[in-house]
Parts: C-alpha cells; structure tokens; sequence
C-alpha cells in the first residue's frame, strides 16, 4: 500500500501536485508553500521541486501514477484478480494489467526494482498449544453453562455460534405433518402457502440472528459499557433510541448517538460561555475561577437556608435559638473554624539539662514545649554560627537551624536580649 503522506504544517493529505524541500526532505502542500510558510528548519528560500506523477516509467502508455495504482491494487486484491485490480486503476481493463506486471514487474524487472528474496526456512518445528474452547472470555462471550451471564444470553453457545432456543422455536412443529395429494390442488395449494409461512418465519429467525451479531448485542457489558458514554443524554432518550438500532448500520447509528452527544456538549458549551458573559467575565482562563466561586455560593446557599430553618424551628425557644445563631457564625467565621486551643506548658524539671538553664530559658523551653537538652544544642550552633560570621541575623538562624521558623525566631529574640548574639 502506498504510505499517505500529510503537509506537516497544515496536517492535509498530500495530493499531487506538492511540493518538495530538496534542503530538508520535506513535503508541502501548495496552501502552505504559496504563503510561504516555515517548519522547524525548512525555511520559504530553500530550493524545491514540483512531485507529480504524470510521466511514464516503464511503458509509454502507463504513466507513474498508474503505476501505483496498480500496485496498491494488488496489495488489496492479491495476483490473479485482475478484474477487480482492473477496477481500482480505472482507466486499464484486466487484460492490459495482468500483461503489464507479467512484462515489467515478474519476468523481465526494471533496475532498481528490489531483488525478491525467498526466506529461508530452518529447522525448527513449531508446535502449536491447543486453546480450550471453555475457557472463560467476554470477547467474544463465552459464559459458563448455568451462569447468569448465560441466562441474559438466552442460552447462547459459542462454540456452535447459535442459540440452544431459536426464536419462534416452535415454526418446525406447523410443517412436520404436511402432506400432498395428487389430485387435490387446493389441498396442495393450502401445504404450500403454510411452507411460505414456513420461510418467511426462517427469515425473521435469521434477521434477528444478524441483527444480534451486527450490533454487538452478546456482550452485555461491552454493550452497556457503550450506552454508558452516552449517559449525559438522558435515560429516557437512551432507551427511545434503542427500538430504532435496527433501522440503522451498525456504524452508522453509533455516528448518530457521537453526534448527539457532541452536539448536547456544544450547547452545554454555549450556555455556559453565555452566563459567563452575563457575568462579566471576558476570558477563557477565568471560567474555572468562576465555576468553583459559584460551587462554593451555592453550598453557603444551601447551608444558609439549613441554618434558618434551624432558627425557625427554635423562634419560641430563645435560648436554643441563640445557640444555633452562635454555632452557625462561628462555623461561617474567616478562618471557618472555632480556633485551636493553645498547647499546655511542658514540664521540664526532671529533664535532663535543666539545672544549666536560665530562669528565662527555662520559660521558653517550657512555653516552646521544648526539651532542655534541644535547647542547649540549638544554643550552641547559633553561638558557634555568630562566632563564625562575627554577627547573626534571623535568616542565617533559620538557615543552620531545621525546625519550626517561630520556634528559631524566640530563641534568636531570647538571645539578642541576653546580648550573647548580635544582629552585627
């Protein structure tokens, strides 16, 4: 098969004529060329060559064009059916095709037309491992006998392909018995149209064999999985379309279900954009600000209506009406929250360490919930830290030192005040 080739500009399917980079190996469109665009590194000055096909090649009669037309068609159809090859190059009859490919492809190749090589066979016998015909599969469908899944398939068997119930199962027994008498024509003619019942109901029989297999209808999960994707457009619209499948292609009626859905999503779209705009919003990047401010409105709407109808319910109780009002204000406070309750002091006296700490550091260790012997560390650093750079400044304490920023900042202000460290 011929490989097609697109504009890697405007991402068209090349067709002839096109143009061609002889620079940088690349193929332009006409559009793309005549305004003189650029594509990493082609640049509109490199020089180029018009491609067409409408030369010969091998023969006068055939022109290149021809030429791949042919043998794309042998691809798809194989050597040997000339007729249909003969079909897709259009303007050739069987005869003159087959007799071109004897003549320049088989018998006597045109360099550089590639040697064929035959692959070599080795040795080696491949022995194929059979597949069990139970094993367990949802594509195609094989259930378990006595499953609910075969139950929902009406007794479907995969090995047989069919159905251990037919539908109309019993049209055979209307036949069993038909008889033809020689010298009856109405009794014959009566045997006859029952036999045409007879076919008419096979017929119905088949349609509905083809149209389960046509539409995918034995996979139920599968099926369900399809219909799910369409689940925005409604229950209700789902299940009016479904009694119409049969009026449609396979394809064609999926087409329809995408194009309604894709319609249903560009009105969605549209309504959106537009309360947008009456809204005052003028950008793209702002909608998704603006959706989740209208969450939240929403969710305080709600929880405002929950709240009054609280104090309504309590109007006669004043004490119990109070509470409400108090719970609601404090849950709807900035900080959404009733405040954490401060840490209790720690107990440092039997710490070790604590006899070598200041009255003042013995109050911070106890108020930072910080053990004596932490202390005297971090102490040391900073003290060894000032004694380095000859002064210490809060951002250098933070830097040697990895805990809590408010923490460091006490300990650093309680220094300062002893005069151990200075700022420099």
């Amino acid at each position: 098969m011929e490989e097609l080739t697109s504009c890697p500009i405007c991402g068209i399917l090349l067709q002839e004529p096109y143009i061609f980079c002889v620079e940088c190996n690349h193929s332009f469109c006409l559009q793309c060329f005549a305004k003189g665009r650029e594509y990493e590194n082609h640049r509109n000055n490199h020089p180029y060559t018009v491609m067409r096909n409408n030369f010969s090649l091998f023969d006068s009669e055939w022109m290149a064009s021809e030429e791949i037309k042919l043998l794309n068609a042998i691809a798809d159809h194989g050597i040997g059916n000339w007729s249909e090859i003969a079909k897709d190059v259009g303007t050739k009859n069987k005869t003159e095709c087959e007799e071109h490919y004897l003549q320049y492809y088989i018998y006597n190749p045109v360099p550089p037309l590639p040697e064929i090589k035959l692959e070599e066979r080795n040795n080696e016998v491949c022995h194929p491992t059979p597949v069990s015909c139970t094993t367990f599969s949802y594509d195609p469908p094989r259930p378990i006998v006595g499953s609910i899944l075969y139950q929902e398939m009406a007794g479907y068997m995969p090995s047989r392909g069919d159905f251990a119930s037919e539908h109309d199962d019993f049209a055979e027994l209307d036949i069993k018995e038909l008889s033809f008498q020689d010298d009856d024509t109405l009794w014959n003619e009566l045997q006859l149209t029952v036999l045409n019942i007879y076919q008419s109901r096979l017929k119905e029989r088949y349609r509905r064999k083809c149209l389960i297999k046509d539409y995918g209808l034995l996979n139920i999960k599968h099926n369900f999985d399809d219909f799910k994707r369409y689940a925005s457009l409604g229950s209700d619209f789902l299940e009016t379309m479904k009694p119409l499948m049969h009026l449609f292609k396979p394809d064609k009626f999926f087409k329809l279900l995408e194009g309604l859905l894709y319609e249903h999503k560009l009105k969605n779209r549209i309504r959106l954009l537009q309360e947008c705009r009456a809204n005052g919003i003028t950008k793209l990047k702002s909608i998704p600000t603006y959706l989740r401010l209208k969450k939240r409105r929403e969710e305080q709407r709600k929880r405002g209506k929950s709240a009054l109808d609280d104090v309504l319910s309590r109007i006669k109780d004043e004490g119990s009406c109070h509470n409400v009002i108090r719970k609601q204000v404090l849950k709807d406070g900035p900080d959404n929250c009733q405040g954490r309750r401060p840490a209790p002091p720690l107990n440092i006296a039997a710490m070790p360490g604590f006899e070598k700490l200041s009255n003042k550091e013995r109050e911070l260790c106890s108020s930072l919930r910080l053990v004596p012997a932490s202390f005297l560390h971090y102490k040391a650093i900073l003290v060894h830290e000032y004694q380095k750079l000859g002064s210490l400044r809060l951002a250098n304490a933070r830097s040697v030192i990895k805990i809590d920023v408010n923490k460091t900042r006490k300990i650093y202000d309680l220094l300062l005040q002893e005069g151990i460290i200075s700022k420099g």
